[in-house]
């Protein structure tokens, strides 16, 4: 390591593609959440918010999620057909 590095830390920094949406795997890790929110799939696949927003979306006008809710700040999603 060399001396200019000593002080720095690394900048860790989210995914900016949306996961496949069709992959079982994402589905069932939204399926897994009891109010999936856009901050919430951020930390759960590594994406910034506005990329997780883009993909609730996404999810919501294919009807995998339905919008559930809203504050002043925050959009709030179930799976589709559950109650």
């Amino acid at each position: 390591m060399s001396s200019q590095n000593l002080g720095r830390r690394e900048k860790i920094v989210g995914g900016v593609d949306i996961p496949d949406l069709a992959n079982k795997e994402t589905l069932g890790a939204l399926k897994g959440m009891k109010a999936i929110t856009p901050t919430a799939v951020a930390i759960r696949f590594n994406l910034k918010v506005s990329v997780a927003k883009r993909m609730l979306t996404e999810l919501e006008s294919k009807g995998v999620v339905e919008f559930v809710t809203r504050s002043k700040n925050l959009k709030v999603y179930k799976m589709a057909g559950e109650s």
